[in-house]
């Protein structure tokens, strides 16, 4: 299917490059290195992303990211970076006559019937893993210095920091090589993991009084509302990351944290729930039944459920799935 991608690529001359809602960093950062790849090839390119990006991603954005389709134009191909389920496509999307076929290039095992051309690599640690494979189809490596930051905080994100099993040996490599290219890893490393600011760590303290254990402690619930963000001070990119708080104990198997968001349509509240897993439980598969997608070990759905029936739905759900394992 990269060949087809890189046809696709080599036969166009305008193309559009957007990522799922709320883009995290394998999202952001692999349509940023899609982006530098593509201006390379010799190709006009529109980076598209309508939501405000997270605070510890301000740092990969240059003036490349549009928050606004620009009027009058076509491309084509539109590329969707990092996606896995109709729910998760961007806001405002053009129509199927303005933006070409719809080229999905994602890494996650669970997923919608999405896109109508599909690259997807389950084995890929990141999305910027296989922006790096593309990279070299394209005769692009070592790939140009300007996609090496973004590429590389795709890498660590979905690694978590290179500790997850999905760091292979060829990962390494690919972060060795985007060193070389000018990435900082301890620039990376601070703006994804640290720099706090003290309403976050507010919030972090307000969202470990809610935890709850089940599923005889293999199961660590959290949640957040609207009025523990209000009395933290905090905002919802502050939220990214909580979860793994949960699976840091000793003898829980899935971390769930549910979170409390406005809706993206009309008013109310909806819920997003995050899931984390050790590995030998599938939270991907849990989520893709809620209606989302994800990984075995890392996975979300976004429900139009209060946090209460979505807390109760989370716990029937999950420890159905711990009693068949």
């Amino acid at each position: 299917m990269r060949e087809r991608v890189a046809e696709l690529v080599r036969g166009g001359e305008r193309f559009l490059v957007c990522c799922h809602r709320r883009p995290d960093a394998d999202a952001l950062g692999s349509a940023l290195g899609l982006r530098v790849l593509l201006q390379e090839l010799g190709k006009d390119v529109n980076l598209y992303v309508p939501d405000a990006l997270p605070a510890n991603l301000v740092f990969l954005d240059h003036g490349e990211v549009e928050q606004d389709l620009p009027e009058g134009l076509s491309w084509d191909a539109t590329f969707v970076m990092d996606t896995a389920a109709n729910s998760l496509l961007p806001s405002g999307l053009p129509d199927e006559e303005r933006r070409g076929p719809l080229v999905i290039i994602d890494h996650h095992a669970n997923h919608d019937d999405v896109g109508d051309i599909v690259f997807r690599e389950t084995g890929a640690c990141a999305t910027g893993e296989m922006v790096m494979d593309l990279a070299e189809l394209f005769g692009l490596r070592p790939v140009p210095p300007e996609a090496a930051t973004p590429i590389y905080a795709a890498l660590v994100a979905d690694t978590g920091g290179f500790r997850y099993s999905t760091t292979k040996p060829k990962v390494l490599r690919m972060g060795a090589e985007l060193l070389e290219q000018g990435a900082d890893p301890w620039q990376v490393a601070y703006e994804l993991f640290e720099k706090w600011p003290s309403e976050r760590l507010a919030l972090l303290s307000a969202i470990l009084d809610t935890l709850e254990l089940d599923c005889e402690g293999r199961l660590a619930l959290l949640t957040v509302t609207r009025a523990m963000l209000e009395e933290a001070g905090a905002n919802d990119d502050m939220v990214e990351g909580m979860v793994d708080y949960g699976r840091k104990l000793r003898g829980v198997e899935i971390a769930a944290l549910i979170w409390e968001f406005p809706a993206d349509e009309g008013e109310g509240l909806e819920t997003k729930v995050s899931f984390r897993s050790r590995g030998e439980a599938d939270v991907g598969r849990i989520a893709q039944a809620m209606g989302g997608g994800g990984h075995r070990t890392a996975a979300g759905t976004q429900l139009t459920d209060d946090a209460d029936t979505t807390r109760e739905r989370v716990r029937e759900m999950v420890c159905a799935a711990l009693c068949d394992d």
